[in-house]
């Protein structure tokens, strides 16, 4: 994320004042901040496919007009490049697994602080997912085997479970991101996953993070 370069946010939520609020909150990425807003699904659709085309979406789960997770997968689809977070006041740990598996790249409750938004803000711009454990703790428990990892298999999947993206981890073990990108295959493999927030959710129940 370059400092000189205008990040384009999408903010989809039915209550202005939280709207107003949030885009306090963004100030935060930087003075390149360009905010776009939405009342609901409709809306947010629409501002998706205006230019200039969103880098972030940020949407509530609950909003008139369409089902949540039925509209966060139209909205992905719309960009699926941009990166999505929902943003609902709800703390049910099966409406972030159910979020995640629509194609949100991370969940946060309202009662998040501006510090927690803007870090996992941050965190899903770089590519990375942010999953809120204490919400999701115990939600999947499935009892499924511990994959067996090699040493330096463990160290990535606790970066990644740190909330890394690829090119951090590659920095912070001194190898390349290639090599990185063929760890975390192999780990996806071990789990039997085939994306980075199916393999969050599996650690978790593997009791792993």
């Amino acid at each position: 994320m370059k400092a000189d370069t205008a990040i384009h946010v999408l903010i989809a939520d039915d209550h202005a004042i939280f709207r107003q609020g949030l885009r306090l909150v963004l100030d935060g990425l930087g003075p390149s901040t360009r905010v776009i807003e939405a009342g609901d699904f409709a809306e947010a659709q629409a501002a998706a496919l205006a230019l200039p085309a969103p880098d972030l979406m940020l949407v509530d789960l609950r909003m008139p007009g369409m089902d949540g997770f039925a509209g966060i997968g139209a909205l992905k689809r719309t960009r699926p490049a941009a990166p999505l977070m929902v943003l609902s006041a709800s703390e049910d740990g099966e409406d972030v697994f159910r979020s995640l598996a629509a194609g949100a790249s991370g969940y946060l409750p309202k009662s998040a602080t501006a510090a927690t938004i803007l870090e996992a803000l941050r965190l899903v711009l770089a590519g990375g997912v942010h999953v809120p454990r204490d919400l999701v703790a115990g939600g999947n428990a499935l009892g499924a085997p511990v994959p067996r990892l090699t040493a330096r298999q463990a160290e990535v999947l606790t970066l990644i479970a740190g909330g890394h993206a690829n090119k951090e981890i590659a920095h912070r073990l001194g190898t390349s991101e290639g090599t990185i990108k063929a760890h975390v295959a192999a780990i996806m493999r071990q789990f039997g996953v085939r994306n980075r927030v199916q393999l969050l959710l599996a650690a978790d129940r593997a009791g792993l993070r």
